[in-house]
């Protein structure tokens, strides 16, 4: 214990030393030359600089640039929204498919009916996890944040019932498509039954 006291003593003495050197060498630098200061005084200043916008970027802290990438991404979803909107204005109302689901999901055979509807399972199962997880951050978002919530909570609802929707609709089509294989097989049985062996 008393050796490192002495160490630390010691070492302090040696900074204090070390220090001090320097620090008398700048004052003797500086008072050897008080007419270098004369002059100096009597020289024009420098001129005024003149900020360019590049270099006002730099002095921006990342708060500020956070604020701007915030406020520049609502905008574009502003945007986006009212060009969504304008869109569904736009379209006519007949060009809606009202019957079943769009023709790239319309299976071929049943196997891929039952791929199709093994995905649309999936797809159920995520959207209502998802749904789930909104309506626990309904229940514990502050009353700012609620109505936008309420607006993506219903959106998702909405998307869900449109994917069973799709679902129902190909398990209908798979009962066709089989129907349609069980009737085609069947002459094709009697036919394999009735040749001799």
């Amino acid at each position: 214990m008393k050796h490192q006291i002495f160490i630390t003593l010691g070492c302090a003495a040696m900074l204090f030393a070390a220090t001090g050197a320097p620090s008398l060498a700048q004052d003797s630098a500086n008072a050897t030359t008080p007419q270098a200061t004369a002059k100096d005084t009597s020289s024009p200043k420098k001129a005024h600089k003149v900020w360019t916008e590049d270099e006002v970027s730099t002095l921006r802290t990342p708060e500020d640039n956070y604020v701007e990438q915030k406020q520049a991404a609502e905008a574009a979803v502003a945007a986006a929204n009212a060009a969504a909107a304008q869109l569904a204005k736009s379209k006519p109302k007949t060009e809606k498919h009202v019957g079943g689901p769009p023709a790239l999901s319309n299976p071929k055979s049943p196997d891929d009916a039952d791929r199709m509807i093994a995905w649309e399972n999936r797809d159920v199962d995520a959207q209502q996890e998802l749904i789930e997880t909104l309506r626990t951050q309904l229940e514990q978002a502050s009353p700012e944040d609620r109505e936008k919530l309420e607006k993506n909570l219903t959106k998702h609802v909405q998307m869900l019932e449109g994917t069973k929707k799709e679902r129902d609709a190909l398990t209908i089509q798979k009962k066709e498509l089989e129907k349609k294989a069980g009737s085609g097989a069947k002459p094709v049985d009697s036919a394999n039954s009735s040749t001799p062996q």
